[in-house]
């Protein structure tokens, strides 16, 4: 059993956490690498009485904290699915079920552990400040986000062809709607990883609020501050950059061989992530109007964008794997963030939109798919 729990922590644990490094990283930047370091256990700890007296507050910590164990939860289902894992499921339907749900236990919150770390915190704060109710809440919601996803991990062992959030929705759509090629990655994500876009978008949007939030209780309102926070929210879109490339390489590489102007292709490129990033742009909108000039929300729009677009066709280089992907793009932010704070916002915005177009339109014709080799 030690030998079997064992391989299995490999392939979910260790997998987990190498394939979403992009993702720790931010969420360190965002955590540790944004305050002074002589500030930062006060930052943290009035971070936690923030949420513990402000139920508002708790309520989208308790959304942010429930869609990382979805990000769990789709992470542990999608393995089963992958080829080559096959034997994951006589291996596991072997083991009688009071144990195997304990293995299922541990591997969840081996995953789980960054989130229980930080509760465990708060939990302390909480008992030390007097917020039992606010502690109990925290307490309960955890613990079912730790034992809930074990009966979906049962159901997929006795039903290996159930794929979740799809279904009727998909086939109706597929019907009653013929898509522009721009929409192509959008609907994957939407029918076939629904989990991946959601938490993405839940985590951007409590980035965004959480600087409109600081902001707020400073009394201030700064435009540099904001577009820092656009850009952490930036950068935890890294994950679908990569599975972009990851479904343009499976589906669309018969598009380079069309009629089409790379032009078009760039177009494309462009008009996919203005579609995925209107959502904050709405946000951002809704918090900022009031308080700054439209120029200045399309500069942090225009600024967000190229980002994503820059971020994007750095994967038309070839070995450009994720933990590569993810030192160009910490470096290539942090170099934006000091224009930013030196008001050179249109020059980086020119300098990015011009490095995109010169990687796509060199790489695009002669990129090759991507293929992970062994050392």
């Amino acid at each position: 059993m030690r030998t079997t729990s064992a391989i299995l922590s490999k392939i979910f644990t260790q997998r987990f956490y190498i394939q979403n490094t992009g993702f720790f990283l931010v969420l360190f930047y965002l955590l540790f690498g944004v305050v002074n370091g002589a500030n930062l256990l006060a930052y943290h700890k009035g971070l936690m009485l923030g949420f513990l007296g402000n139920y508002t507050f708790l309520v989208l910590v308790l959304l942010l904290w429930t869609s990382y164990a979805l990000k769990c939860v789709g992470f542990m289902l999608k393995t089963f699915q992958l080829q080559g894992y096959d034997f994951l499921y006589p291996t596991m339907g072997s083991i009688a079920k009071p144990a195997r749900r304990i293995i299922w236990l541990r591997l969840h919150t081996a995953i789980y552990m960054p989130v229980l770390v930080y509760v465990a915190i708060a939990l302390v704060i909480a008992v030390q400040q007097g917020y039992y109710p606010q502690a109990v809440i925290i307490a309960v919601v955890n613990i079912a986000n730790c034992i809930w996803p074990l009966a979906l991990y049962e159901r997929k062992l006795e039903q290996p062809d159930v794929i979740f959030f799809t279904g009727h929705l998909q086939r109706w759509i597929n019907r009653h709607f013929t898509k522009p090629p721009v929409l192509f990655f959008l609907y994957e994500l939407f029918t076939n990883f629904p989990r991946r876009i959601v938490s993405t978008k839940l985590f951007s949007a409590g980035v965004l609020w959480l600087t409109f939030l600081i902001m707020a209780r400073g009394d201030y309102f700064d435009l540099r501050g904001l577009q820092l926070g656009v850009m952490i929210s930036v950068l935890s879109h890294m994950q679908l950059m990569v599975h972009h490339r990851a479904f343009d390489d499976t589906y669309l590489n018969f598009m380079e061989n069309l009629p089409v102007s790379l032009f078009t292709h760039y177009m494309r490129l462009v008009g996919v992530y203005v579609i995925t990033f209107l959502p904050e742009m709405i946000i951002i909108t809704a918090n900022a109007y009031t308080k700054t000039t439209p120029w200045g929300l399309i500069t942090v729009f225009c600024t967000a964008l190229s980002l994503m677009i820059l971020f994007r066709t750095l994967l038309f280089f070839p070995k450009m794997n994720p933990e590569v992907h993810v030192r160009y793009t910490m470096l290539t932010s942090f170099i934006v963030l000091f224009m930013i704070l030196g008001h050179y916002e249109w020059p980086a915005v020119l300098l990015l939109q011009t490095a995109s177009a010169i990687i796509f339109f060199t790489k695009y014709r002669t990129y090759e798919p991507y293929i992970e080799t062994g050392s």
